[in-house]
């Protein structure tokens, strides 16, 4: 981030993270791959039951594991039902596979963003079974840095909903407008953008540094 010690022309206050496609690998198309082709898994069900847009009704076991309506058993039972061999454990083990690798580039970028004073936050869209991998502390080191993680699952709400990016900010004790989302979905940028926050659409490490630095930073 070239422009760090230049001051905020911002007057933001606060940077939330997404999680899974920012700061951490995805592996879900391969964890779907493997329940069709070792478990029998129904192919057309798996977009019913993975859904996470909240877009629509009824919610998907995602959706309701997301927002805390279910937790891991029922989850797990909805996939389990759609499986022709019927492996719960193995089921289990393939729904973590999904969460991957911490992204060292993007927590650099998280470190210098805090050097710079700014609050560093986590907002994720998430169920129990996958926050309790990511609450690691051997595997996921880095999210030690982060000074809040909100997981939607524990505070019921979730993106895209303008409740949820509210209760973030009344949380930090800041307004909305103070609130920047980084996010790899279109659908949750443009959502935060029309409840008030600031926002920037995830692509990469080096597009982020360059997008943060003309967003926050004088001569950039």
């Amino acid at each position: 981030m070239t422009a760090l010690h230049n001051p905020l022309r911002s007057n933001t206050k606060a940077v939330v993270f997404d999680v899974g496609g920012v700061l951490i690998d995805l592996h879900a198309e391969g964890a779907r791959r493997e329940l069709i082709e070792k478990y029998g898994f129904v192919s057309q069900s798996f977009a019913r039951l993975t859904r996470s847009s909240f877009e629509s009704h009824p919610r998907s076991i995602t959706e309701l594991a997301m927002i805390g309506c279910v937790g891991t058993s029922e989850y797990l039972d909805a996939f389990l039902h759609e499986c022709g061999v019927k492996d719960l454990e193995a089921l289990r083990l393939n729904r973590l596979s999904v969460v991957g690798q911490e992204r060292a580039n993007v927590f650099a970028i998280v470190e210098r963003l805090k050097r710079a004073g700014l609050i560093c936050c986590v907002l994720s869209n998430t169920i129990a079974l996958h926050w309790e991998k990511l609450s690691s502390a051997s595997e996921y080191p880095s999210f030690a840095l982060f000074d809040h993680t909100f997981a939607s699952y524990l505070i019921k709400c979730a993106k895209p909903t303008k409740e949820s990016f509210l209760f973030v900010a009344n949380a930090l004790n800041i307004a909305m407008s103070q609130c920047l989302l980084v996010d790899d979905s279109p659908l949750n940028v443009d959502s935060a953008k029309a409840a008030g926050w600031q926002a920037l659409l995830f692509r990469d490490a080096a597009q982020l540094e360059h997008d943060l630095d003309v967003l926050l930073y004088r001569n950039t």
